[in-house]
C-alpha cells in the first residue's frame, strides 16, 4: 500500500520562518540539530532569476552520466547511461510531466565543470559552520522520488524550479526505520519503501512522527545530518544544494566513507548490494 498519504495526514508542519539571520540559525538550527524551511530565503539568489530548464540545456555539457530510475534508495537499484545535455533538453522541451519515464539527475557536481555557477546562490549560513562542502543540483520530471535515508553530513537544500513535498524524521527514530544493510556513499538507507509499504515486514514503522515540508520555489531546508527523509517532485524540478562536512566530519567521518568506497569498487564490501551498481 502507499503510506504517504496516511503519513502527510498525521505529519506536523515543519518549523518555518520568513527571515533568518546568521546567528540565530547557528545557534538554534544548527548547533541543536533542529531542521527549519527558511521561506523565500533563495529568492535574492541569481540562480533563482537565472536558472531554468533553457539555462542548464543550453549549456555546453560533455558528461555521460548515470542517471537513476525510480526509487533506488529503498527498492532494487536501476541506473541507466545518458548523455546529459540530451536528458536536460528532453526535461525542457517534453517536461516529462506525464511520462512514465522517472530518470532523475541526482547530486549532479555541475560546479566542477561550470565553477561560475556558484555566485549563483549563497550557503554562506552552513559554509561558516562548517570546513567543507559538496554543492549539487538535483534536475528531474513529476514525480521521481529519493527514497527515505539519513545522510551523514549536514544538508542545505534550496528549491529553484518546481515544487516537491519531503517528510522529515529525528534520528531518534532510527530503529523505526528499519535501517538497511545497502550500501550508499554518504548515507544510511531504510528497507521501507513507503509508496509500496509491507505492515507485516515493518510494523513499528507506523510509529513515526513525521514533519511534513512543502518546498515551493525559493524557499530553502536546513536539514542537519542523520535525520531522516523522504522527497517526492510535485512538478518538473530544479533543486540546488550542498552536503557540508564539520572538522570532525572532515578527521573522522570522511576517512572511513573513502575506506567504505574504495573496498566497495574492489568487490569487497558489499558487493551487489548498494545504489551505485545496477541489480
Amino acid at each position: 500500500m502507499d503510506l504517504l498519504p496516511e503519513i502527510l495526514e498525521k505529519s506536523k508542519p515543519i518549523t518555518t520562518v520568513t527571515e533568518i539571520d546568521f546567528k540565530t540559525f547557528k545557534k538554534e538550527y544548527f548547533n541543536k540539530k533542529r531542521p527549519v524551511l527558511i521561506k523565500g530565503f533563495a529568492k535574492k539568489w541569481p540562480a533563482f532569476q537565472k536558472w531554468n530548464f533553457d539555462f542548464f540545456a543550453n549549456l555546453e555539457i560533455q558528461d555521460q552520466i548515470e542517471m537513476e530510475i525510480g526509487n533506488v534508495l529503498n527498492k532494487e537499484t536501476q541506473l541507466e547511461e545518458k548523455d546529459v545535455k540530451k536528458y536536460l533538453e528532453k526535461v525542457r522541451d517534453k517536461g516529462m510531466e506525464e511520462s512514465e519515464d522517472k530518470t532523475y539527475l541526482t547530486a549532479y557536481q555541475i560546479f566542477a565543470d561550470f565553477p561560475q555557477l556558484l555566485d549563483d546562490v549563497d550557503f554562506s549560513y552552513l559554509n561558516k559552520v562548517t570546513a567543507d562542502d559538496v554543492p549539487a543540483v538535483w534536475i528531474g520530471p513529476k514525480g521521481t522520488i529519493t527514497g527515505l535515508h539519513a545522510d551523514d553530513h549536514n544538508n542545505m537544500l534550496a528549491q529553484i524550479v518546481g515544487r516537491k513535498l519531503m517528510i522529515v524524521a529525528s534520528p531518534k527514530f532510527k530503529n523505526q526505520v528499519y535501517p538497511s544493510s545497502k550500501f550508499d556513499y554518504g548515507a544510511m538507507l531504510s528497507q521501507v519503501d513507503i509508496n509500496n509499504y509491507d505492515e507485516d515486514k515493518f510494523p513499528e514503522f507506523r510509529d513515526i512522527e513525521f514533519l511534513r515540508v512543502d518546498l515551493e520555489p525559493g524557499d530553502v531546508l536546513f536539514n542537519p545530518k542523520d535525520w531522516w527523509h523522504y522527497v517526492k517532485s510535485s512538478e518538473a524540478s530544479i533543486s540546488t544544494n550542498t552536503f557540508a562536512y564539520t572538522w570532525k566530519d572532515l578527521l573522522i567521518l570522511r576517512p572511513i566513507e573513502r575506506i567504505k568506497i574504495s573496498m566497495h569498487h574492489r568487490g569487497w564490501y558489499k558487493k551487489n548490494n548498494c545504489t551505485c551498481c545496477s541489480n
